[in-house]
Formats: structure tokens, sequence, C-alpha cells
């Protein structure tokens, strides 16, 4: 389905009875942020661990480098400089672990002093309507929040679609259904864009307002309407985003999917989180495009009138530019995975066509970079275990091997953590989700390479809003 198309037919399906199916609320939990708190404790541990019992079973089965006894030779110095080629192509090298290691101080607001005022902290979803379960489902989570009482905590549903029937009758008065009217134009923007661009100029937000942009699949709970009010109250930052994990519904239903989307969770913690809690900005644009919290004056300065169909990696690219100051949310919004690999594929495939549109040389060049990264870690290994094994000196051998236990470290926690907030799950669930994950690790890597080529040949067409029930 493309953004701006009718509504699917296949939501009729759910008119009879909204309530019945409704998801019942909070099957999650937010004690990861107790490990959190001393993650630079626990997460150098963690990583020593693993790097030492993965050296034991290399050693005891092999590896894909042999140690040489007579130092460099030519074939070793080749597969250095190529080897950290790779590394530098990652962006930064270490990104994700380096994220989970370096301290976190998920609370560092909790006991400030309030030094700016709240105007007022719209909340923000946006939706098509053709997923109609999906957001009544995300907004009934709303019904509990104290902060619905708050004077100054608006709620709002930006329907893109003529047809809210559906939502008028189903959702509470408290939430204000913002319909975007069909004769609504602005210069450049298309599809979620113009939806948010009208939204933008019909509230005409002050520098005290600021806006929590949610996918209409997003959940959230106490602990994310507290750090956004802590932040924008006792922060200092212009634009906030914070981890998501993918536990909403369907979790691990579909392997493949979920596999895919702990990677993400990985980068979350990583290379998204890093630059942005060390630089104050993100690299380049890489944000999210749900649970970010933006200045009002921000969406004034930067606006979203734009074409790209990447829309929240333009707006944080030319936000970072103007020198607006970015920091993290440490709360967790809960989202789903993918239901399907052609749902997973058209979902990549858009985010390449958008980020590879930029006119901006580095932009495209980094997005290549990443995939040429991706490759690189995927070839070596096979060479080596079906070709020719180079001899390297024994320390390089180590590095090597430090490298390949740094990416495992980093796929096992951003598991263990998704699935530790979800209340109930057996522990041998969780064991099956970390070793489905580290088997499907490759293949999800050349998945992405592929949607990344398949887009620079040929790019998506319109915005596709994937089935979300």
């Amino acid at each position: 389905m493309i953004w701006g198309t009718s509504v699917l037919v296949s939501k009729m399906a759910v008119v009879g009875d909204f309530k019945k199916a409704l998801n019942p609320q909070w099957r999650h939990s937010n004690r990861v942020y107790a490990i959190l708190e001393y993650n630079y404790i626990a997460f150098p541990i963690t990583l020593a661990l693993v790097f030492y019992s993965y050296r034991e079973f290399v050693n005891a089965i092999g590896y894909w480098v042999k140690v040489s006894d007579d130092g460099w030779n030519s074939s070793a110095i080749k597969h250095l400089v190529l080897y950290g080629a790779i590394l530098l192509l990652q962006m930064p090298p270490f990104g994700n672990t380096l994220g989970l290691c370096l301290p976190i101080r998920p609370n560092k607001y909790a006991n400030r002093p309030k030094i700016r005022r709240l105007g007022t902290l719209h909340v923000c979803l946006v939706t098509k309507g053709t997923n109609v379960q999906t957001v009544l489902n995300s907004t009934r989570c709303w019904d509990v929040l104290t902060q619905r009482s708050h004077p100054s905590v608006r709620f709002h549903v930006v329907l893109d679609s003529a047809d809210n029937e559906h939502f008028r009758r189903e959702l509470p008065s408290y939430i204000t259904i913002d319909e975007v009217p069909g004769a609504f134009s602005a210069k450049r923007a298309k599809f979620k864009a113009r939806a948010l661009e009208f939204f933008r100029q019909k509230y005409n937000f002050s520098k005290e307002d600021w806006i929590l942009h949610l996918d209409e699949e997003s959940e959230i709970d106490e602990r994310v309407m507290r750090t956004s009010l802590d932040f924008i109250e006792k922060g200092t930052a212009d634009y906030g985003m914070g981890t998501i994990y993918y536990t909403s519904t369907g979790h691990w239903d579909k392997a493949f999917t979920s596999a895919a989307e702990v990677m993400r969770v990985s980068e979350d913690y990583g290379r998204f989180q890093l630059p942005v809690r060390v630089f104050r900005r993100p690299f380049l644009g890489w944000v999210h495009g749900s649970w970010i919290l933006i200045n009002g004056a921000v969406e004034n300065k930067v606006t979203w009138d734009t074409e790209n169909v990447c829309e929240d990696y333009w707006f944080a690219y030319h936000a970072a530019a103007q020198g607006f100051k970015f920091d993290w949310l440490h709360a967790i919004v809960r989202e789903q995975p993918p239901c399907t690999f052609t749902d997973l594929w058209k979902q990549r495939r858009r985010w390449y066509t958008g980020i590879g549109s930029f006119d901006r040389i580095l932009v495209r060049a980094a997005l290549l970079a990443g995939a040429l990264g991706g490759i690189g870690s995927l070839i070596f290994p096979f060479i080596g275990v079906f070709g020719q094994r180079i001899a390297v000196p024994a320390w390089y051998r180590e590095f090597m091997m430090f490298n390949d236990a740094a990416g495992i470290h980093a796929i096992v926690s951003a598991c263990l953590l998704q699935d530790f907030s979800v209340i109930g799950l057996p522990w041998t669930s969780m064991l099956y989700h970390v070793v489905a994950t580290l088997l499907l690790w490759p293949v999800v890597h050349i998945v992405h390479i592929m949607a990344l080529f398949s887009t620079m040949m040929s790019p998506a067409k319109g915005f596709t809003v994937i089935n979300k029930t």
C-alpha cells in the first residue's frame, strides 16, 4: 500500500468489535534500567566473558586465520589494510560496544531542578488510517497515564485520511483527531512529511512547546511521559530520541523479522545513542521516525517541508546542521517487528531510497560504506573457512577474535535486554532468541545489503505503509 491511496478494505474486518480485540494493558517492565544504571560495570565484564569464551571455543575448533611464526608478511599486511578499512566503515568502529560500555546514566534528569518552562507537550501519533486496530491499541495505553490530567499535555491522532468514522467513534474525547485536509498543500512535502507539516502549521508552536512524535504502533507508558517532561523541564537539549523495543505484539512470531529488529535495538544502544550522548548530535541524520521529542522552535526553523520519503533522517540532519542540540531519552517505547519478510523488505527499501536521495555526498557515501563494511565482515571469514587461511601475527589474531566477540556481545546484549523487559518470558525462550539471532545475523546483513543495492538500481516509489495487524 502507498501513503496517499485509499484505505485498505481489510480494516473493515475489525470494525465489528474494536474493544474486544484490544491488547491488555502492559505486559512489560522497565526493570532493565536497574541494569543500565550500572552498564559501565556490567557490560565490560560480560564483554570480557564473551571474548574469553569465544577465544577458547575458537582455539578448540580452529579459526579462519592462523598464527605466523615469522611475524608480518605481505598477506598479513594486505589483510590488515582491508580489515582496518572495514572497521572504519562501521562508523564509528566498535560503536555498539562503546555505547553499551560507556556510562549511560539513565536517571540523570530525575533529581535535577527545573530550568525550562513547558508551554504545551503535544503527544502526536500519525497514521494513514489503514491499521485501525493498531492505532486503537496504541492509544489505549494513554488511558491509564497520570499525565492525562497534566494541564500542559495534549494527545493527538493526526489522520491523513478522510475516512475518520471509526476513530471518532472509538477514540475517547481527550484525544484530538487532527484530520489532514485533502486540499492542504505544502511546497514540497508529501506523504507523512505532509501530515507533519500540516500539524506544525495548525498549532503554530512556540519555543516553549514540544512535540512527542509516535508511529501508529508506538506504545508508551508512565516512564516515557515522565522522562519526556523531565527532558523538557530539566534538560538543555532541543531534540530527544529514545530506545525502541519491538515487543508490543508479534514478539518472535516470525524469527527472521524479529532477529532483524534485535539489530536495531543493538544500534539504539550503540551507533544511534553514542554520538548523541558524546557529541550532542546524531551521526549525520541517523535517528528514528518515532519516539522523538522536538522543541517547537526547532520544528519551525527546519520544518517538515521535504519531498524526502525518509523525512525523519532529513529533519535530524538539518536540525543538527543548524546547531540544535540532541540528547537521549532513557525510556522504552514498544513497537512491533514487520509482520512479513515482504513488509521488512519494503520498509528497508524506503529508508535507503530516502537516504540515498540526499543531496549530500557524505550521506550517500556513509550509506554505501556501511554496506561495504557488512560485505567485508562476511566475505573474509568465508574465504578463510572455505579457501586459504592466511598467516598473521599472534596479537593480530587476538584482535580479530576480539572484534568478533564484540559484535556477538552487542547482539546478545540487545536481545537479552529486550527480552528482559517482557514479563513472564521463560529463560528457555530467551536462550532460543539469542541462538536464533546469532544464526540469522549474517542472513539479515545480506538482506539489508541486497535491499540497498536493489534501491540503487530501482528506488522505491511512494511511501509504503506496511501491515501492522
